[in-house]
């Protein structure tokens, strides 16, 4: 937001590197950055710092998408990938269900731990 970071060339450096980031590590070090530069994050910058997180590990785990469907937050997995059952079944229970292509997160069982499922889910699909 313009209140967090006012100078407008600034911010759109600060988004520009962010897109360029290619590791979790990248992304925790602008976030340490942000935070002793500018102070404290608004939940607009943690939002946004969270979805690039997600991207990396959804890039890494072999992801075509992430979307809201029916009550539940589905998984897609890229054509000729496919979701390691062995590695995820059972580590959610009913919260979340294993497929072949796909990976579905009940979002009402969930309720506020939803994002932190999900990229627990992502990072077991990558393997991390």
């Amino acid at each position: 937001p313009e209140e967090y970071v006012a100078d407008v060339d600034t911010r759109l450096s600060h988004y520009q590197r962010l897109a360029k980031t290619s590791s979790q590590k990248q992304v925790e070090e602008m976030a340490e950055e942000l935070d002793d530069r500018f102070g404290t994050m608004p939940p607009q910058v943690e939002n946004l710092l969270f979805a690039v997180k997600l991207k990396l590990l959804a890039l890494d785990a072999g992801v075509q998408s992430i979307a809201p469907e029916d009550g539940q937050l589905t998984i897609r997995m890229a054509e000729g990938k496919r979701v390691e059952k062995a590695l995820m079944q059972g580590t959610w229970g009913d919260d979340v269900k294993v497929g072949t292509n796909q990976v579905g997160l009940n979002l009402k069982r969930l309720g506020a731990r939803w994002q932190e499922v999900l990229f627990q889910t992502l990072q077991a699909m990558a393997g991390d």
